[in-house]
């Protein structure tokens, strides 16, 4: 998730389910294996537990920002003012028919691939569909900020 200069914080990603052209995709895919790198962070192995505090409320704000249920200025608590304008500019209403669905996060992980450096995915529910968010945290001034995003949601 590198930004370039000029490049948007925050990207919208497009699900294209892959193309089979008939025939079962069921042809074993090879992985490169990596070497020793990021590791999850489990709860309770003292890597972060703010971390993993800060993520959990950037996830859960980030949705509710998108789901339209909560105002964008509640998002500068945890994200940097890029980030901020971005959401505000892709969030949705949350409205299906006359009821508001409130949105929900179905799983999230934590990863450090640096000291001063945290990512984050999560499962999220927003209008009622699964979507993907990540979203890469980063220690800078004493606290933890949102500095890209990354989201299937609308």
């Amino acid at each position: 998730m590198r930004r370039r200069s000029g490049e948007s914080a925050v990207r919208i990603v497009r699900y294209r389910p892959p193309a089979t052209e008939g025939a079962l995709a069921l042809r074993p895919v090879t992985v490169p294996v990596r070497g020793p790198g990021l590791r999850v962070v489990r709860p309770g192995d003292g890597m972060g537990a703010e971390v993993r505090a800060v993520a959990d409320a950037a996830v859960r704000l980030i949705v509710e920002v998108l789901a339209g249920t909560r105002p964008v200025h509640q998002l500068s608590l945890v994200a940097v003012p890029a980030v901020c304008r971005e959401v505000a500019s892709h969030g949705s209403t949350g409205v299906r028919g006359n009821r508001v669905v409130p949105p929900k996060v179905l799983s999230s992980r934590v990863q450090r691939p640096s000291p001063a450096v945290a990512e984050a995915v999560a499962v999220v529910v927003v209008a009622g569909r699964v979507h993907a968010l990540a979203l890469r945290l980063a220690h800078t001034r004493g606290r933890w900020r949102c500095t890209a995003l990354e989201t299937t949601a609308p």
